[in-house]
């Protein structure tokens, strides 16, 4: 069989679902012949598989020879991060906002990379890069707010927070981190009304429900007894 015949087949396998049989004649094909598109294939059906360790191995000998393969570089750099192996993978991100600036979801790997470090500060710094580059983008905001409350800046997180919840009004993350900020600043009446929008968006929220809980029985907000 040829050898364009054979990638053909492997694509053919690849969208039925066989990935296994597809990767073993990926590497027969690599065998003989190198190429660049298929040792990137290779690396994502590699990942695709759960196989990271594996996925790790192709990217990187893609940006072996080929330095500024942006895109090798940015699976290897979620690769990097799904093995936990978070200094890669903010060096492999860093290069791409070098050679590619406006990729911007770069930098939210950068900053997730960072916040998994403990690098609270260098998170939010990422992810404002990312804002900058994307000022629409939903998930630089949220990320932006968790970065913040981590941080104790619970006013900003706050901020951002509304902007999303302007944007869509029933996303029960959004208000659960909207009622651990207001906490944060002693907003104990704001803090209530979040985590009872998250109860009504998800009834089986169970910390919404236990911080609700906790705040009604500390007497922290007065309610109106209704009339009988």
């Amino acid at each position: 069989m040829k050898l364009h015949e054979m990638q053909k087949q492997a694509e053919e396998l690849e969208i039925e679902g066989q990935i296994p049989k597809a990767i073993e004649l990926i590497r027969k094909i690599l065998e003989q012949k190198e190429n660049v598109t298929l040792r990137v294939k290779l690396g994502e059906l590699y990942y695709v598989l759960g196989d990271i360790s594996q996925s790790i191995i192709e990217f990187e000998k893609v940006v072996e020879k080929h330095h500024q393969h942006t895109f090798a570089l940015y699976r290897l750099g979620i690769s990097y991060f799904r093995a936990t192996r978070f200094l890669d993978a903010i060096a492999v991100f860093q290069k791409i906002n070098q050679l590619a600036p406006d990729l911007y979801m770069a930098y939210y790997w950068e900053g997730l990379s960072y916040y998994h470090t403990r690098e609270i500060h260098k998170a939010i710094d990422a992810y404002t890069r990312l804002q900058a580059k994307s000022p629409s983008s939903t998930l630089g905001f949220y990320q932006l707010s968790i970065a913040y409350k981590a941080a104790g800046e619970y006013a900003k997180a706050i901020d951002c927070l509304l902007k999303i919840s302007q944007e869509n009004p029933n996303l029960a993350s959004v208000h659960y981190h909207l009622g651990r900020s207001y906490l944060g600043i002693s907003e104990y009446e704001q803090a209530i009304e979040e985590f009872k929008k998250v109860i009504e968006l998800d009834p089986e929220h169970n910390d919404a429900k236990r911080r609700l809980k906790e705040l009604t029985e500390e007497n922290l907000y007065t309610f109106e007894v209704p009339p009988l």
